[in-house]
């Protein structure tokens, strides 16, 4: 299993650990959250993929080879991230030696990146277009028809970059004359240039399934009751739902590619039944969401696996609508973002970061986390504040945690490279962004 240090690598680990399957779990860092599991038997670190691919495939050859069982069991490498798309592209490497848990690469390629996605839903002409309900999106490769395909788009609407994750990359305008000079220079600046996308009305949803040769055998949906950062940041606590809107565009764009595997798909929806969910973007691969959609009966880990192990898939119920999770500190910071709006000193919080760590190191851990208080200086209204804070907490209460420190009290270490990545850069590490 890839990726480790996501707290979705510990969600993969103790499902399948939890049916008797032993989990390696790799990634290019180590004292990753998946090596502190209980769930794995063993960990290792590789080089990192994104400075250098072909050694990346080296390391896992040689690991996998490394681990190979002696016995008939099945053995599979199970993407965690976004490497799924690159070792499907490679899957010929693996053949003979272990089985690769990931769509073909000829069907990822379709909705993956953003722009592969315009094409195949038809927002461009191709001969692969078919009718599934997406907002209106451009690609402008000749900067000469850059004010010819600003009058067609309503405003608002967004400058989308085509491979970034976890919202990285978008940025949203009112204004027609500063959307048309950004997208000047970011079209000039990108490779593949950015698309240009009218905002669509509503919030975000996130569809979860897994198919077998384009067919849909298991499906669940959630939405975010609370996000950090609050602007489009991801979910630090969600709600399952009924995923009925959503089936009819997915069932749709999966047939055309015959899916192989899991993926999560984006859509946007005011929630007027008389409206259509607008489809966003495709995941190829698991999501930030995953244990929501663990914990609400939909054990996508354990289906994944046997269905690349087996050819299909166990029994599985409709999904428990009305199950709630979170994720420790990071929704209460979300909510206390919320709460405080721009009263937050993130550059305090940055610094106070360093005099935490600094302190930490020291040993007075009550001084360490005693420096932080400077990153919540500035507040306006404190009584709206925190009758916002306690609205977002009454959800919080019903809502299980991600971090099961009962359970497995040591994989709670990794959340650690998420809260870092939270004070430094004022953002979450992509991989929870969906």
């Amino acid at each position: 299993m890839t990726y480790g240090r996501s707290l979705m690598a510990v969600v993969i680990a103790r499902s399948l650990a939890e049916k008797g399957i032993e989990v390696i779990s790799c990634d290019s860092v180590g004292l990753t959250a998946a090596s502190f599991s209980q769930a794995t038997i063993d960990n290792f670190i590789h080089v990192d993929p994104d400075k250098n691919p072909e050694q990346y495939l080296k390391d896992l050859k040689d690991n996998i080879r490394k681990y190979a069982p002696e016995d008939d069991r099945p053995y599979m490498l199970m993407p965690g991230f976004r490497d799924a798309k690159f070792l499907a592209e490679h899957k010929e490497a693996f053949e003979g030696t272990i089985i690769l848990a990931a769509p073909p690469f000829e069907a990822i390629n379709l909705v993956d990146p953003k722009h592969h996605l315009m094409e195949t839903l038809g927002c461009a002409e191709t001969e692969q277009s078919i009718p599934i309900p997406a907002p209106k999106t451009l690609q402008i490769t000749d900067i000469d028809k850059l004010d010819e395909a600003m009058a067609e788009l309503k405003m608002p609407a967004l400058i989308k970059a085509v491979d970034d994750v976890g919202g990285r990359g978008i940025e949203f305008f009112d204004d027609r004359t500063k959307m048309q000079e950004q997208a000047r220079s970011r079209i000039q600046s990108e490779n593949p240039p950015p698309l240009l996308q009218e905002a669509a009305a509503g919030e975000d949803y996130c569809l979860a399934v897994i198919c077998r040769k384009g067919e849909i055998l298991a499906h669940m949906a959630y939405h975010n009751l609370q996000n950090m950062p609050s602007e489009g940041g991801a979910g630090a606590m969600r709600e399952t739902i009924d995923d009925t809107p959503f089936l009819e565009s997915a069932r749709k764009l999966l047939a055309l590619t015959e899916w192989t595997g899991v993926a999560e798909i984006d859509f946007m929806w005011d929630g007027d039944p008389k409206n259509p969910p607008l489809l966003i973007e495709v995941n190829p691969r698991f999501w930030a969401g995953l244990f929501q959609s663990v914990e609400s009966g939909i054990d996508f880990p354990w289906l994944l696996y046997h269905l690349f192990a087996y050819g299909d898939v166990p029994y599985v119920d409709e999904a428990e609508i009305g199950t709630r999770t979170k994720l420790p500190a990071i929704w209460a910071t979300g909510a206390l973002s919320d709460a405080l709006s721009d009263g937050i000193d993130w550059d305090g919080a940055r610094s106070a970061w360093s005099d935490m760590v600094e302190e930490a190191k020291s040993g007075d851990m009550k001084e360490a986390f005693d420096s932080l208080k400077t990153s919540f200086a500035h507040v306006t209204d404190i009584s709206s504040a925190l009758t916002l804070f306690r609205k977002q907490s009454a959800h919080a209460k019903q809502a299980k945690s991600e971090l099961m420190l009962g359970d497995d009290p040591l994989s709670s270490l990794g959340v650690f490279f998420v809260l870092s990545s939270l004070v430094r850069h004022g953002e979450l590490p992509a991989e929870l962004k969906r």
